[in-house]
C-alpha cells in the first residue's frame, strides 16, 4: 500500500469539507453529502442548486412532492430543503411522508409570506428548521451544515453499541466537538455523558452532573412528565418521541430558563437502556420569530387600515398575503385565503387576473389603472380599479405581484347615470323644433343643435368654441355683451319675440328675423345662457 495525502474529508462536527494532511494507506474518500431540493419554482431551485454545489455538496432537485418521495426512497440524503407549497401536495404532507421513509432525515422548510402558525406547525411535525424567503445564503449554508451534523450524530447514536465498542475514541471526539449539546443518560435518567457544548449550554462541568438525574437541567413543571416517560419506556419500551424534535425550556445552573430544541433517540447497550438527547439553544431563533411575528402583526394592522383591497400573489396565482378589505370582499377571513389560489375565489375572472399578473412579473413594470369587474362572496357584480406592481427580494429578484384594488362601483354607477342623463339631454336638444344654443359668460358657444345649423347655415363643428357674435349682424354686436352681462347678473327666463331689431346672420351673410327665449342654466361652475331661437320666416 502506498502512502498519500488525503484531501478535504468531510468533518461532521462542523458540517464542512476540511483539509488535512496525514500519512495513511490509500483509501477511497467518501462522497460529499447529498442534498435534495424540493421546490416547483425553477429559478429558486437553480439558485439553491448552484449555491450548494459550489459549497461542495451533491445536489438533486425535485419539482413536486411525488418526485421528492420517489427520490428519497431511491437514495439516502443528508438533508432536504422543502418548499411549503407545492403544485401536487402540501409541504407538511411531504414532510410527514419523508420522515416515514427516513425518521432521522433533517428537513428544512422554505416559506414565504405564510402565517407564522404554519411555520410553528412544521417544526412540531418534525421539520429540522425553516428559512423565510428571501433567505440569506450564509444562514442557509450554516443551517444545512448543522442539519447534516445532527443527522450523522443521530446515526452514530443509533449505532452506539458498535461505536462504543469498535470506535469509542472516534465517537467521543465527534461528541466533544459537536456544536450542539449531546447528553447520554441511562434508563433511570441518570447522566452518563456530557460534552463540551452541554457544559457551555447549561453551565455545569461534566464532574458536576455525571451520575446525577436529568431533572437538574429541566424546570420543575417538566419533571413529572419526564419521570412518567422513563417509567413507560422501562415497562413497555414505548419511545413515543424517538426520532422527533421536542421544543421545551432548559434550566441553567444559575437558575434562568431558556428555550431549547432537543432530538431524542434510544438504544440498548450491554443489556442496558441508553437515552441520547441532542440539545440546541434556540433563544436567538425564538427572538427572531417573536420579532417576525410582531412585524407581521404590525404590517397586517397597517394593511387592514388601507381602505382598498391588497394582495401579494406569486407567479402561480397563489395569494401569499392579503388585507382584511380583500378578504371581506369575498366573505372570508385573511387566514382563509392566504396560501390559496385566486381561482378558488374568482373562478370567472381568475385567468384574466393571472395574465395581468404574469405581464407585470415578466416585464418587471407596473400596470396601473386597470378597470375590472369582480364578483363578491354574495354573488354581487362590482367594479374595481387595480394597480399592479412587481415586488422583489433584497437582490432585486421578482417574487410576485402586489395588487392594490379600489372598489369604484359607485363611481361607475354615477358615470353611467351621468352618461344616460347626458344622452337624454342630447336627444331632447336634438329633437327640439327650435334652434338651441348655450353660451358662457364670455359669449363662447358650448352647445348647438342641428336645428341651429339649419337656421344659420353652419355645421356644429364650426360653431363650438366660437363667439356667439358670429351669429349677430355687425351693427348689433356692440350692444350684445351688455345685454348678456345684464342677463347673467339677474338671470330669469326672458322671451324676446316682438322686437324688430332681433336679426340673425347666416353663414352666407344674409339676415333673417328671429325670436329668442333666454333661459338661465345654473351649475356649480356658474350661470350659463341657453337660447331657443325661432326663425320668424319659418325657413328650415
Amino acid at each position: 500500500m502506498s502512502v498519500r495525502e488525503v484531501e478535504r474529508p468531510y468533518d461532521y462536527s462542523t458540517g464542512s469539507l476540511t483539509a488535512m494532511s496525514i500519512a495513511t494507506p490509500s483509501v477511497t474518500e467518501p462522497p460529499p453529502p447529498s442534498i435534495l431540493i424540493v421546490d416547483d419554482d425553477p429559478d429558486i431551485a437553480l439558485v439553491l442548486h448552484d449555491l450548494l454545489e459550489h459549497a461542495g455538496y451533491r445536489v438533486q432537485v425535485a419539482g413536486t412532492g411525488a418526485e421528492a418521495l420517489a427520490k428519497a426512497k431511491a437514495e439516502s440524503f443528508a438533508a432536504v430543503l422543502l418548499d411549503l407549497m407545492l403544485p401536487d401536495m402540501d409541504g407538511l404532507s411531504v414532510l410527514t411522508l419523508l420522515k416515514e421513509i427516513d425518521p432521522v432525515l433533517p428537513v428544512i422548510m422554505l416559506t414565504a409570506f405564510v402565517e407564522v402558525a404554519k411555520k410553528h406547525g412544521s417544526l412540531t411535525e418534525g421539520a429540522f428548521g425553516y428559512l423565510t424567503k428571501p433567505y440569506d445564503a450564509e444562514e442557509l449554508k450554516a443551517l444545512i451544515r448543522r442539519a447534516i451534523g445532527v443527522k450523522h450524530l443521530s446515526i452514530e447514536a443509533a449505532a452506539a453499541k458498535q461505536a462504543l465498542t469498535a470506535s469509542e475514541d472516534r465517537f467521543r471526539e465527534v461528541v466533544q466537538t459537536a456544536p450542539d449539546a449531546i447528553v447520554l443518560a441511562d434508563g433511570e435518567g441518570h447522566i452518563l455523558s456530557w460534552n463540551g457544548a452541554a457544559e457551555r449550554l447549561f453551565g455545569y462541568a461534566a464532574g458536576e452532573v455525571l451520575g446525577q438525574s436529568l431533572i437538574m437541567i429541566m424546570p420543575e413543571r417538566y419533571r413529572a412528565n419526564h419521570q412518567q416517560a422513563l417509567e413507560r419506556v422501562r415497562t413497555t419500551g414505548d419511545m413515543r418521541l424517538k426520532g422527533t424534535i421536542v421544543t421545551m425550556r432548559g434550566l441553567h445552573k444559575d437558575g434562568r430558563e431558556f428555550p431549547i430544541e432537543m432530538s431524542l433517540s434510544s438504544w440498548i447497550s450491554g443489556g442496558q437502556r441508553v437515552h441520547c438527547g441532542i440539545v440546541r439553544d434556540i433563544t436567538a431563533r425564538k427572538e427572531a420569530e417573536a420579532r417576525l411575528l410582531q412585524q407581521q402583526i404590525e404590517q397586517q394592522v397597517l394593511l387592514d387600515f388601507i381602505p382598498a383591497m391588497v394582495w401579494y400573489k406569486d407567479s402561480h396565482n397563489r395569494i401569499l398575503r392579503a388585507n382584511r378589505c380583500a378578504a371581506e370582499s369575498i366573505n372570508k377571513t385573511v387566514a382563509e385565503i392566504e396560501g390559496r389560489s385566486t381561482e378558488e375565489f374568482y373562478p370567472e375572472e381568475a385567468e384574466k387576473y393571472h395574465q395581468d399578473d404574469l405581464e407585470v412579473i415578466v416585464s418587471g413594470r407596473p400596470k396601473l389603472g386597470i378597470v375590472e369587474p369582480y364578483q363578491t362572496g354574495s354573488g354581487e357584480k362590482r367594479w374595481v380599479q387595480t394597480d399592479k406592481v412587481p415586488y422583489t427580494d433584497t437582490q432585486g429578484n421578482i417574487l410576485g405581484v402586489l395588487v392594490f384594488a379600489q372598489d369604484i362601483t359607485e363611481r361607475k354607477r354615477t358615470e353611467e347615470a351621468l352618461r344616460e342623463s347626458e344622452e337624454r339631454l342630447r336627444v331632447m336638444v336634438e329633437s327640439a323644433l327650435n334652434g338651441i344654443v348655450m353660451v358662457d359668460a364670455s359669449g363662447k358657444i358650448l352647445l348647438a343643435n342641428a336645428r341651429l345649423e339649419t337656421q344659420f347655415g353652419y355645421e356644429v363643428g364650426e360653431l363650438l368654441g366660437q363667439s356667439v357674435d358670429r351669429l349677430i349682424p355687425q351693427r348689433l354686436r356692440a350692444r350684445h355683451p351688455e345685454h348678456r352681462s345684464a342677463f347673467l347678473a339677474h338671470p330669469e327666463t326672458v322671451s324676446l319675440s316682438n322686437r324688430r331689431d332681433l336679426v340673425g346672420l347666416r353663414k352666407d351673410g344674409t339676415e333673417f328675423p328671429l325670436a329668442i327665449q333666454l333661459t338661465p342654466l345654473t351649475t356649480a361652475n356658474g350661470v350659463y345662457v341657453v337660447a331657443a331661437v325661432s326663425d320668424l320666416h319659418g325657413s328650415a
